[in-house]
């Protein structure tokens, strides 16, 4: 029979992992809608791609709100503000109302920052010496809960109407994203809690900000960042341009999404035949560079090109996550970094797609774009060979 204190560590696992399946799904679950949004709020494409720029400035913006809280006043507390934000931005843009939208959305990137800084710490702080297996499983729920909140998006709007005649369908299956957030907020009161939050000091921030280690561990996570929104965003359009339609297109992008929960799935497996973080990392980086070589040079080969870009892509954005609590010496250094590495990273990620786009219109042809995508993977791998250089 377990322990009071075993028991009490699963519930705190069960919170961390119950509250990461809300970190991306708010998010990328709308993106199924926008049609349907676009055509009954009568929205510009530019006014409605402000529904997903919004939370991802929101992600960068407000990380060193996160890392602040943190501090001040402990990290549950400030995971309770982080999953209360959520469930608030879920309700609110679920109002069939414009601005509502808006709000709602940046509400929901407002906590889900806070969430992306502090619950990677508080593995580090409770669970130090499992750090890169349940990381690796903290990101799986993350795909998890974008998986589920994309697929059932479109269902659950078509239905909706026939059950709920006053709310309009993509209104319902935003609201639904309710059901993810609030498992989290109940199991939060059961959770075990430290009564002293982080110690104050601006030190650490300050130093950070000067070393240079932790720039390259905030360059590797910033351009892990990078290809994901850029190939997550443009790569349907790619493949139409290069012989497929859209369904097979649509099918291919399914894949990186698929193919980002091996990580967590094979990890105890690559980590017993490649144990060092600097293994595992280049394992990423060469996934990640072969298929995007193979986007640019052999197209016919998408649907495998799509399962290794996500695999890589997010074995490394496992290996950057888990480096800031490898490479640092405290839970209040860990927190400064994880909030300068995602609002660095979020704010490359939300200029990656605009600036791939701009690099496509100006040379009309997706070929150069996926050049210049293979020489930033390069870069990438060239800091993730110095940022896992060994385990602080």
């Amino acid at each position: 029979m377990p322990s009071q204190s075993e028991s009490r560590h699963w519930l705190l696992l069960a919170f961390i992992f119950v509250m990461a399946l809300s970190l991306r799904g708010p998010v990328v679950g709308i993106a199924p809608l926008i049609d349907l949004i676009e055509s009954d709020l009568h929205l510009s494409s530019s006014a409605s791609g402000l529904l997903t720029t919004f939370p991802i400035l929101a992600f960068a913006l407000c990380a060193p709100l996160g890392a602040f809280l943190g501090r001040r006043y402990g990290l549950e507390l400030a995971l309770l503000l982080g999953a209360v934000s959520i469930a608030i931005g879920i309700t609110l843009r679920s109002i069939d109302a414009l601005p509502n939208l808006y709000i709602g959305m940046t509400l929901i990137g407002v906590g889900i920052a806070v969430g992306n800084v502090l619950l990677p710490i508080l593995l580090k702080r409770d669970f130090p010496h499992q750090i890169l297996q349940l990381t690796a499983v903290y990101v799986l729920m993350m795909n998890l809960g974008g998986a589920f909140m994309t697929g059932f998006a479109v269902p659950i709007a078509q239905w909706a109407p026939d059950v709920f005649d006053v709310w309009r369908g993509w209104s319902v299956a935003l609201f639904s994203h309710l059901v993810f957030i609030l498992p989290a907020l109940l199991l939060w009161f059961f959770i075990p809690k430290r009564t002293t939050a982080i110690p104050l000091s601006t030190q650490a921030p300050r130093v950070l900000w000067r070393s240079p280690l932790a720039w390259i561990i905030t360059l590797f996570l910033a351009l892990d960042s990078v290809l994901n929104y850029v190939v997550n965003a443009w790569i349907p359009t790619i493949l139409v341009t290069k012989g497929f339609d859209p369904t097979t297109a649509g099918l291919y992008h399914s894949y990186l999404q698929t193919a980002g929960m091996l990580p967590a799935l094979i990890l105890p497996f690559l980590k017993h035949f490649f144990g060092s973080s600097r293994q595992l990392t280049s394992i990423a980086v060469i996934a990640t560079l072969i298929s995007l070589t193979g986007y640019a040079f052999a197209p016919t080969f998408a649907a495998l090109w799509s399962c290794l870009f996500g695999f890589g892509c997010t074995l490394g954005f496992v290996m950057g996550l888990s480096l800031i609590s490898l490479r640092t010496h405290s839970v209040q250094e860990a927190a400064a970094l994880s909030g300068m590495a995602q609002l660095v990273g979020y704010l490359f990620a939300a200029a990656g797609p605009v600036s791939i786009g701009a690099l496509h219109d100006g040379a009309q042809s997706w070929q150069l774009p996926l050049y210049v995508l293979i020489v930033i993977g390069l870069i990438w791998g060239v800091i993730g060979w110095f940022a896992s250089a060994k385990e602080t």
